[in-house]
């Protein structure tokens, strides 16, 4: 259920955003590119591709995110994955701990 609740969330924002985009700015650069020098319409095109780049790659990150795709590149270590254990500094200090003989107290 919640990967169909994450589906359609990211299915239904990555089109707000591209019709957003395409709306905002796609389609004045077109009508302003219909009237443009060459130099211009260089410049839009450029402009346009950067911009469509840029949005691609922020969908692209944003269904990383939503979805966790890192889980299944490290499955492998997902197995060999073992409890910490850990120890009782005290006890293991006590067990290293030289203990002073009796002729240092005489003394």
């Amino acid at each position: 259920m919640r990967l169909i609740v994450a589906s359609l969330a990211f299915l239904a924002g990555s089109t707000a955003i591209i019709i957003l985009v395409f709306r905002g700015y796609l389609i004045p650069a077109y009508d302003a590119w219909r009237k443009a020098t060459p130099q211009q319409k260089h410049l839009l095109s450029a402009s346009s591709t950067l911009l469509l780049a840029v949005v691609l790659v922020v969908l692209l990150l944003l269904l990383i995110a939503l979805f966790g795709v890192r889980r299944y590149f490290h499955f492998h270590q997902m197995r060999s994955r073992s409890k910490t254990e850990y120890v009782d500094a005290w006890a293991e200090s006590a067990k290293r701990m030289k203990t002073p003989s009796d002729e240092a107290d005489e003394a």
